[in-house]
């Protein structure tokens, strides 16, 4: 049984459980029906998706491809200054681990850090890059970085699942492209 309130009076009828799954049961026991006979677009799952400003989802659409093309550009370089016929190893999107392989979260975020390309030779890695944007402002982003490194996040994890340490005197650089 449920019971409905309508107009101050107060109904009472039998439950049909196949009115639990009509999309329109909430619809139809509501109140004030006036409130929504125009507006199918709340019941709508795609209403949020379709009304979203187009500009603001093109630009995110965009930044992703940049950052993305910056991203192979920058490991393409990477890949002629470090050859693996030297030794060298490339590992990108790596997180910041402590020496058990633990990763380890910012104190103050509470967030990880994962830093876009770390170059590796020899079980050591010899380079750290972040690549951004010519304008994006990488402050925060490095001072968790350092918080971390601080509190024994010195090391990443390599494609092969090894723990590699990030010396001290190797420090994440930020490399700007268009």
């Amino acid at each position: 049984m449920i019971e409905n309130i309508n107009n101050n009076a107060l109904e009472t009828k039998e439950l049909n459980p196949k009115e639990n799954l009509n999309p329109d049961f909430y619809k139809d026991n509501l109140d004030k029906k006036e409130l929504i006979e125009n507006s199918n677009e709340d019941l709508n799952p795609d209403f949020y998706k379709e009304n979203l400003d187009k500009h603001y989802d093109e630009n995110i659409i965009k930044n992703k491809e940049d950052g993305l093309r910056r991203e192979n550009d920058v490991e393409t370089d990477l890949r002629q200054q470090y050859p693996e016929k030297d030794g060298y190893n490339i590992e990108s999107e790596v997180y910041l681990r402590d020496k058990d392989g633990n990763i380890v979260k910012d104190e103050k975020t509470g967030e990880a850090r994962r830093i876009d390309f770390v170059v590796t030779k020899d079980g050591k890695a010899v380079d750290s890059i972040e690549v951004t944007s010519q304008t994006a402002d990488k402050t925060e982003q490095l001072s968790k970085e350092n918080r971390i490194r601080e509190n024994g996040g010195n090391y990443i994890k390599d494609s092969n699942g090894d723990l590699i340490e990030i010396p001290k005197d190797v420090q994440t650089r930020i490399e700007r492209r268009d």
